[in-house]
């Protein structure tokens, strides 16, 4: 049960730090390397790590807004 609850509360994070460099202005949300640049920059560390394991859950993260 707390494996799942974890799960759930990385997924919740990880959408809060999508936001959050979205509204940043600053990088086309498709420009994956640009993305990870600001995610360093405003300490969006499970951002880094959904990036570097699953990027094509990140692009459908993007278009849909759902996780794979």
């Amino acid at each position: 049960m707390n494996r799942i609850k974890d799960e759930l509360a990385k997924r919740n994070r990880i959408r809060q730090q999508v936001l959050k460099i979205r509204n940043t202005g600053e990088a086309n949300m498709f420009d994956v390397e640009n993305v990870k640049r600001l995610a360093y920059y405003y300490n969006c560390h499970d951002l880094i790590d959904y990036l570097n394991t699953d990027r094509a859950g990140y692009v459908n993260l993007i278009l849909t807004g759902k996780f794979n």
